[in-house]
């Protein structure tokens, strides 16, 4: 079968009219984006993945295992990383205004 060029943007598009498909992109996608916004909060604050491994008591490599897409900690060790990391986490209703917001 020959390789055919596509658009992967417009094939994302496309079947995000699924409903079924268009929630579970949603949830990646926000998981994503949740994993790259505390990487760059935790390298902007100059702490290595070994130095927030002997902050937390968590292993360098679940650390890494956190960094990453589809390997989801548990939440004890997630708010050990964020609390390592210097960082902390906002709950808040969907559509809230940020002054609604409850600190964790």
């Amino acid at each position: 079968m020959p390789f055919v060029k596509g658009n992967i943007k417009a094939e994302i598009e496309e079947r995000k009219k699924n409903q079924e498909f268009a929630k579970a992109y949603e949830i990646i996608d926000t998981e994503y984006k949740l994993i790259e916004t505390i990487i760059k909060m935790r390298k902007e604050s100059g702490i290595t993945q070994p130095e927030l491994a002997e902050i937390t008591g968590i292993s360098q490599q679940s650390i890494s295992r956190m960094e990453k897409v589809g390997h989801s900690p548990t939440l004890r060790n997630f708010l050990k990383y964020l609390d390592g990391a210097g960082l902390e986490l906002e709950v808040k209703k969907k559509g809230s205004k940020k002054d609604e917001c409850q600190m964790v």
